[in-house]
């Protein structure tokens, strides 16, 4: 059984290695859409493989590195937060920079090597004597910065997963394709790895041979390769850059017009429905804004405040009018409901019949059943004199 958990133990983190190089590979090849996000993730794996492979073969292979420097923790470990966080960030759309403030949170990891090397460079005797003594201490303060700083990140992260759910109602008018437990499959990840930190720190604490805690760490991150390699090809970024906020947004012609609330919202509601841009299914908030020439906030402000609704529902509401429509144009009477949900700018047929019953209270098969048994009720009656 021991042979049996050992060799598991070791085709996992090989594995893990080679799986790492394998997703950055098809994650940069030519065929690949390049973006922030692949590059994040790209880095986040070899991060990740680095310190499985450090954990595997620093006593064996590189020793006579290890030996020149004073052994704090894997500084690697304080990638793993921030490129976690960058990673989510720029699935959700966001454009980050290679600026200084996005560089400082690279700076535990800058430390924790200069702090290794620095230290070992120390020729008192009675300096390395005191080190030595202090050692526990300084792993142990290696373990609660780690822990404090995913803390930290775990939390940021679960706000911009909460705004991340706002967003999608602002911004698309169907979400198909447009899913967010990737951002709690992440989070799970974090919290995971978090855990073990928290463990760690206990064992740092209580336990002197931390040998078994290793092995531990080394399966963790394996294991965080294979669901982040595996996440990571198939998901897409959410929102592009063509929809997202802009810096400097167009002029706003429709508020150059009229200053009136009442008469804008009258304006919008003319136009959706002479040009109707809810039959387009990837119809977004941006992409309607431009159409108006007006700024994204300043539409978003005037569907919220003027009509009562979010961008999803307002939109969606116009579709729902559009296939109460088509259920009497008798050259739509062969169509099914999913071809006439299909016209009116739905995408699948289950979201057409949740949003349908939510608004209208019956489902679409019930209500077109009325409708025909109305019409035909009309029909009957004679006509008055």
């Amino acid at each position: 059984m021991g042979t049996f958990i050992h060799q598991f133990f070791f085709l996992l983190c090989y594995g893990s290695i080679i799986l790492s190089a394998f997703v950055v590979l098809l994650l940069n090849s030519r065929d690949v859409k390049k973006g922030r996000a692949n590059v994040f993730l790209s880095i986040l794996l070899g991060a990740l493989a680095f310190s499985v492979a450090h954990i595997l073969f620093a006593g064996a292979v590189v020793s006579h590195l290890s030996a020149s420097v004073y052994s704090v923790g894997d500084p690697t470990f304080f990638l793993i937060a921030p490129l976690l966080w960058f990673y989510i960030r720029a699935l959700c759309g966001e454009y980050i920079t290679m600026s200084w403030s996005t560089l400082l949170h690279f700076v535990p990891f800058l430390l924790i090597i200069a702090l290794s090397l620095s230290l070992r460079s120390i020729q008192s005797q009675e300096a390395i004597d005191v080190l030595n003594r202090i050692h526990g201490t300084v792993i142990l303060a290696f373990w609660v910065l780690l822990i404090i700083q995913f803390t930290s990140y775990l939390t940021a992260a679960r706000r911009k997963w909460q705004q991340f759910r706002l967003m999608i109602q602002q911004e698309v008018s169907n979400t198909e394709h447009v899913s967010i437990e990737w951002v709690q499959f992440y989070m799970i990840i974090f919290l995971t790895i978090n855990a073990v930190l928290f463990i760690s720190l206990i064992v740092a604490l209580h336990l002197d041979d931390r040998s078994w805690l290793i092995r531990i760490t080394a399966v963790l991150f394996s294991v965080s390769i294979f669901a982040l390699g595996y996440k990571g090809i198939l998901q897409r970024e959410i929102f592009s850059q063509h929809t997202m906020p802009l810096t400097s947004e167009p002029k706003a012609s429709m508020t150059v017009r009229t200053n009136n609330e009442d008469e804008r919202v009258q304006q919008l509601k003319s136009f959706m429905e002479k040009s109707k841009p809810y039959l387009d299914a990837e119809l977004t908030l941006t992409s309607l804004a431009t159409q108006l020439n007006i700024t994204r906030g300043q539409l978003s402000l005037l569907i919220n405040e003027g009509t009562g609704s979010n961008f999803y529902d307002f939109v969606n509401r116009y579709r729902v009018d559009e296939v109460k429509r088509l259920m009497t144009d008798p050259s739509k009477s062969n169509f099914n409901m999913l071809g006439l949900a299909l016209d009116a700018g739905f995408k699948s047929k289950s979201t057409f019949n949740l949003i349908f019953k939510r608004f209208t209270g019956l489902t679409p098969t019930e209500y077109r059943k009325n409708s025909s048994e109305q019409s035909s009720l009309e029909s009957e009656q004679p006509p008055q004199e």
